[in-house]
């Protein structure tokens, strides 16, 4: 595909950049309503250069991008500013090459072997209006006079794309909808650019994983939605929020008590009344599983399924409800919630096992899952895989009930942090 031609030209031109000369060239942008793909020269605002507000500039800012999360995380430890921003990175690439069942915006971390970037004024700009599809030459602004900041090449950080005509400049779908690039809020954008624009090198560190405190909570944005991760109802501060237990994750998730249909909220996956698992008398609210939460991934231990709406078992649809992904490193109670090839593990009555195989030196890997590493550990039955962690990052790809140690592979003295059950 056109895509896979343009990687090799990704640093020389893409998103980023003011008004486009001859011989740009554009990464594709992804997702788009397609209210906003009509081509009619009548552009509403998003000519417009969008103000830029005054607020203080941060000393020693860092930013953590979580892909799976779908948050940026802006922290200054010299200021005491910590803030959570919605985000909607790369989709699922179904495509062969580097990214295949990644998210498209997990390609320089592929390619380059880091997850290590940088934010600097040369590579940024507060005005972004135009835009070229790489496949017509066809120049839109969808970038709506919205800052635009780049992080690797053409992998930056801008706004929201949908609605770009506009006065704010857009509303975001928070998911996975992008090209590569990381859209935000209008109102965000403007506020990290403000924060940062005299920032020399802004750290900005790419994961896959939801990133987490070093206490194991997941960062969030204050605002919690259904199947956000809770510990208690008071976390689900929505009309009707409550935090249900999800056995395979051995976290809270949050949803609501309905009888026939949920609430929606704008730029989130639409819902869907389910029965409650743990009270067949009751429903509960859960997202569809669509393309922009694809696979379920933003929730943990969650897996798509085809369920009937509450009380109305002929309408169903394709949901997100509590399961394992079944790789290894994934908590399971049955050898049958584990992929083929792997079995379940030390699971004991209430309490998840892990999803496990036999290995001599070796394990093999899966996109879309943190790498595997063969350990001799007896609690799982011998020399096993097991799911590696990064203790930098508070061992994020570690599920509940598990720690990040480092330990050998079996029959060598090469080690990794690895995680294990605690």
């Amino acid at each position: 595909m056109l895509r896979k031609a343009l990687v090799l030209a990704i640093v020389l031109a893409g998103c980023a950049g003011d008004a486009p000369a001859v011989g740009d060239v554009d990464l594709p942008l992804g997702d788009r309503d397609p209210a906003d793909m009509k081509a009619d020269g009548g552009w509403g605002y998003a000519l417009t250069c969008k103000d830029i507000p005054s607020l203080p500039p941060l000393v020693s800012p860092r930013i953590t991008i979580s892909l799976q999360g779908l948050t940026l995380h802006l922290v200054d430890p010299a200021t005491g500013y910590d803030k959570v921003f919605p985000i909607g990175p790369g989709a699922i690439d179904h495509d062969a090459g580097v990214t295949k069942d990644e998210s498209l915006s997990l390609w320089p971390v592929l390619a380059y072997g880091t997850k290590d970037f940088a934010l600097k004024p040369a590579t940024n700009t507060a005005c972004k209006i135009w835009w070229t599809d790489p496949e017509t030459g066809e120049v839109s602004p969808v970038f709506a006079g919205l800052p635009f900041l780049s992080w690797s090449g053409s992998y930056g950080i801008h706004g929201p794309i949908d609605n770009f005509r506009a006065q704010n400049g857009g509303n975001l779908r928070r998911g996975f909808v992008s090209h590569g690039c990381v859209r935000m809020e209008a109102e965000d954008i403007k506020e990290v650019y403000a924060r940062i624009k005299t920032v020399a090198n802004v750290p900005v560190h790419v994961q896959r994983e939801p990133e987490r405190l070093a206490d194991g909570t997941r960062v969030d944005v204050p605002a919690r939605w259904v199947g956000a991760e809770c510990t208690a109802d008071a976390d689900c501060n929505f009309a009707g929020g409550l935090c249900k237990t999800n056995p395979w994750s051995e976290r809270g998730f949050c949803s609501a008590r309905c009888t026939r249909t949920c609430a929606d909220k704008a730029g989130y996956p639409t819902t869907f009344c389910v029965t409650d698992p743990d009270d067949a008398g009751k429903g509960m609210c859960v997202a569809k599983m669509i393309a922009q939460d694809e696979g379920c991934r933003p929730y943990d231990h969650f897996q798509p399924d085809t369920a009937a709406r509450f009380g109305q078992l002929s309408v169903t649809a394709t949901v997100c409800l509590p399961g394992s992904p079944g790789w290894v490193g994934d908590h399971c109670f049955l050898d049958a919630d584990c992929l083929a090839g792997n079995r379940c593990a030390g699971a004991d009555g209430a309490t998840p096992g892990t999803c496990t195989q036999t290995c001599t030196r070796t394990c093999p890997d899966k996109a879309g899952f943190a790498t595997t590493f063969c350990v001799n550990e007896a609690d799982l039955g011998g020399a096993v895989c097991v799911r590696t962690c990064t203790p930098a990052s508070n061992a994020s790809e570690c599920p509940a009930g598990t720690t990040c140690v480092e330990r050998a592979r079996n029959g060598t003295t090469t080690k990794r942090f690895v995680c294990e059950p605690s």
